[in-house]
């Protein structure tokens, strides 16, 4: 079994920590001077003007962990780091306009798409998923369709989840938390170190975002963020079928997942009104809010859920493939469940309580 470099983990996540707290407040009074706010309207939770471009120190702190790894320490290095590092500047520019401008949800859509395809042709892509009865589907051309989407969920299930003082950045801490023990136990070196990176710059930020909020990642640092783990945990896909292809990702970001998946049913229901990539203030946050609590009571149900997610793709990631899909089956059942309680209390909440005699 392969020796951890324990010094590189703490390195990394120790200097991304460092390396946030220090620029983040720099980003912030840049974006005070250049007046790129966050301002309050219907559809927003806080009341002030918060400033943007706090998603900035994300992106730096992920370049210089590609030098540092490319000077110090080379074998440990991976191909896909450099098409990660060019396609993630396309993708911080684009929300960097998209906080000044605001670009509109489909030409987003488009560039992203646009870009995980252009991944996909460099060579990154999920070849290959496991089934229940043993072996493995060869996806073949599938894999051009499968790995964008993958790509483009993950990065929207994040940017979305960014609607609370702290929620997406905490999300992504415990979700790189969970998959650095999976990719420990795995002796997967490069998925630990890019893991460690995704603890410590969230971590740091989150010392200025936890609310009450004085800097958002805009969709700078949400997308950027999406991108980093979405594609970091993919690469050891492509070197063979680990359990359940990407069930274990799956689970361990599954808290945003199923509110992308719940938001893109709304839209579908708006479609015909024209308004599919219309916003709304239906996501679980907002409807958690909805039924009277704060919003650190709500940050932190949510966390706690993402983590108890986390556990079970720990559990997946260590049982016999056979098990594996009847733990996928329970996770989906209480995934479900959850929504259906969720609902009969908005509806409990909603309707009018009978007259006292």
């Amino acid at each position: 079994m392969m020796r951890h470099p324990w010094t590189l983990y703490l390195a990394v996540g120790i200097g991304s920590l460092a390396a946030t707290l220090l620029l983040t407040p720099l980003c912030r009074r840049l974006a005070l001077r250049l007046d790129v706010v966050d301002r309050p309207n219907a559809r927003k939770v806080h009341t002030r003007s918060v400033p943007y471009l706090g998603g900035l120190p994300f992106y730096f702190c992920f370049l210089g962990v590609i030098l540092a790894l490319e000077v110090w320490r080379p074998e440990f290095s991976q191909p896909v780091l450099f098409p990660m590092a060019l396609l993630g500047t396309i993708i911080v520019l684009m929300g960097l306009y998209d906080d000044v401008r605001d670009m509109s949800s489909f030409a987003k859509l488009v560039i992203e798409l646009i870009i995980t395809l252009a991944l996909c042709l460099w060579g990154f892509r999920a070849a290959q998923i496991a089934h229940p009865l043993g072996g493995a589907w060869q996806l073949g051309l599938l894999a051009l369709i499968i790995t964008p989407l993958w790509i483009v969920g993950v990065m929207n299930a994040v940017n979305f989840s960014d609607g609370l003082d702290g929620l997406a950045a905490g999300l992504v801490f415990i979700c790189a938390a969970t998959l650095f023990a999976i990719s420990l136990r795995a002796n997967q070196v490069f998925s630990c170190v890019i893991m460690a990176y995704l603890m410590g710059t969230t971590l740091g930020f989150l010392r200025y975002n936890f609310h009450p909020a004085s800097v958002f990642m805009g969709d700078t640092g949400a997308l950027f963020l999406g991108f980093v783990l979405a594609t970091s945990a993919m690469v050891q896909q492509q070197k063979g079928v680990t359990i359940i292809a990407l069930a274990v990702p799956m689970v361990v970001i599954a808290v945003p997942i199923v509110d992308t998946a719940l938001s893109f049913l709304r839209r579908l229901q708006r479609a015909r009104e024209g308004q599919f990539f219309s916003p709304d203030r239906n996501h679980l946050h907002h409807r958690l809010l909805d039924l009277g609590l704060s919003q650190v009571q709500v940050v932190l149900a949510l966390y706690y859920i993402s983590a108890c997610m986390g556990l079970l793709a720990f559990i997946l990631s260590v049982a016999p493939p056979h098990y594996g899909f009847l733990i996928l089956i329970l996770a989906a059942m209480a995934i479900c469940f959850g929504v259906v309680v969720l609902r009969f209390i908005e509806n409990m909440a909603i309707s009018p309580r009978p007259p006292k005699p």
